[in-house]
């Protein structure tokens, strides 16, 4: 049972499609019972210039803080945070480091919300496409810390690509 549950957290860590994983990550949240934040999703927006990636906050833990940590040298514009179901606006401070951003919400996020972190205008050495972009991400919560929730991947196609 702790092997089948390793295998499920270490695919969990991996997202490249929003709606496959997704669903992947509902069904294992059901079968093994997580009850921490994950990595639920990731992808690209408008014409792959908008990377994303979707937290799932499980448990009974709330979020305060979301970490990302660009594992290649990339810039961004800005970033903006929504609720992933309702694509409501959720306020938040970005503070911007060398290689990470971290994104302080005005009140924690509950268990049972899904949020969406978009990282507009996203280029890795200046290129837009024809990418695989590692992403980091930590929660933190007052009363666990900082956890690592596992790496999302976009994958960024050449625009000729279908």
């Amino acid at each position: 049972m702790k092997r089948q549950l390793l295998k499920a957290l270490s695919v969990l860590a991996i997202a490249s499609t929003a709606l496959p994983f997704a669903t992947f990550a509902a069904q294992a949240q059901q079968q093994y019972g997580i009850t921490a934040p994950i990595v639920s999703g990731a992808g690209t927006l408008n014409r792959n210039e908008d990377h994303y990636i979707e937290v799932q906050v499980n448990g009974t833990h709330p979020v305060d803080r979301i970490k990302v940590v660009c594992v290649t040298f990339h810039q961004l514009s800005g970033v903006t945070v929504t609720n992933a179901a309702t694509r409501a606006e959720i306020p938040a401070e970005v503070a911007y480091g060398f290689e990470n951003f971290t994104v302080t919400f005005e009140e924690p996020i509950q268990a049972g919300t899904t949020i969406r972190l978009v990282m507009e205008d996203s280029r890795v050495r200046g290129q837009f496409e024809g990418l695989n972009v590692p992403y980091r991400v930590f929660a933190v919560s007052s009363d666990l810390g900082e956890i690592p929730i596992g790496t999302a991947i976009v994958e960024v196609p050449q625009m000729g690509d279908g």
